[in-house]
């Protein structure tokens, strides 16, 4: 009976484990099944959206599969592009970046950050980007054989990281919207290689850094220029490692920080804001001749510099959106902060704003020295 019974336990032990194999077989049998899209782009084309996807390159160099299709909305243009789909289930889990055109962001920001917060595959901490045209162009121009739309985004986001511009997900950007301020978001735009790349299978267009967009509640507000796109990130971020030139001399933004302020009257009454900058940088280039003063440079910065701040809180007040975050710490010292802060739309607009700052050239990497 010993005996019969051993042999009972290991034979039910011995399907147990049979299952087991077939089931992981199975597992991975379905997972090969599965291509992981990494770039997504949408656009507005009148009553359509446009889906644009790819899936990056393959481990072994494989080219990406780029796709786009015409729909009434997202779940459509998903099953569409699955109609199309090669031989494998599309997987949207691993998305990396959510590109939005123009007309998209300007109409459908707040239906496409519903939407990923109701996915059950899409994350809210996908970085997200903002295209200068089409999102779809973007997505198939920048890909061919050799490179992708995800492989120059991974780039861009290494260079970006590196310079000090601030790549923004989507949580980040609907927590902004959330508390009624508005938002920045990276801006990009593709440009031509012809001229610059000359390998054949790598010609595609590039992904280039296009300044910061803005957004609200209402959708895409304005991209912001290059000089504002950097008073914007002196306010918000600090921009270590960014390049500019400035009299002829090109400098690395080494750190930078702002402080804000409110003024008040006797009464409790809002007069004006006062926005203080520090930024160091250290020199990497003088021009060969005529080169300025160590107290000229530092002078000239500080314009410079004051110049981007200045331009960046203009938009901020003609657009009536507060992208800069500049509530919170203009009254932080309010009498009355409750009141203020309900009333902090229509009083922002008009309020005189007073910038300075403080430029210093701490490293000039002369040798001499």
């Amino acid at each position: 009976m010993r005996r019969l019974l051993l042999l009972l336990y290991v034979w039910a032990l011995a399907l147990c484990l049979s299952g087991c194999g077939m089931s992981l077989a199975s597992d991975r049998h379905d997972a090969e099944k599965l291509l992981l899209i990494q770039t997504m782009g949408l656009d507005r084309e009148d009553e359509h959206l446009v889906m644009s996807v790819s899936s990056g390159l393959g481990p072994d160099k494989e080219p990406a599969l780029v796709m786009s299709a015409e729909a009434g909305g997202i779940e459509d243009a998903i099953a569409r592009l699955q109609n199309y789909s090669p031989e494998n289930q599309l997987f949207y889990a691993h998305v990396q970046y959510l590109l939005l055109g123009e007309r998209s962001a300007d109409q459908d920001l707040d239906s496409v950050i519903q939407w990923v917060d109701r996915s059950p595959t899409l994350r809210m901490d996908t970085d997200m980007l903002v295209v200068k045209g089409s999102a779809r162009d973007a997505v198939v121009d920048a890909s061919e054989q050799a490179t992708d739309i995800t492989q120059r985004l991974a780039s861009l986001e290494r260079q970006a990281r590196s310079t000090g511009w601030t790549i923004n997900t989507l949580r980040q950007v609907a927590a902004a919207l959330a508390e009624g301020d508005g938002a920045l978001c990276l801006a990009v735009q593709t440009a031509p290689s012809e001229g610059r790349v000359f390998t054949d299978e790598q010609r595609s267009d590039a992904v280039v850094p296009a300044g910061y967009a803005v957004l609200d509640q209402r959708g895409l507000v304005r991209f912001l220029s290059p000089e504002a796109s950097l008073g914007a990130e002196v306010l918000t971020g600090g921009p270590s490692g960014l390049l500019v030139t400035v009299d002829g001399c090109t400098m690395e933004l080494l750190d930078g920080e702002a402080e804000v302020t409110g003024r008040f009257s006797d009464g409790g009454a809002p007069e004006g804001i006062n926005v203080r900058c520090t930024v160091r940088t250290g020199v990497l280039e003088k021009p060969l001749r005529d080169a300025p003063s160590p107290e000229a440079l530092d002078a000239a910065l500080s314009d410079t510099v004051r110049s981007w701040v200045s331009q960046a809180l203009a938009c901020a007040q003609e657009d009536r959106c507060d992208f800069l975050g500049l509530r919170q710490a203009a009254l932080k010292n309010a009498p009355d902060k409750e009141a203020l802060d309900q009333a902090w739309r229509e009083l922002f607009p008009s309020l005189p704003i007073t910038v300075t700052v403080d430029g210093r050239v701490d490293r000039s990497y002369d040798l001499a020295e």
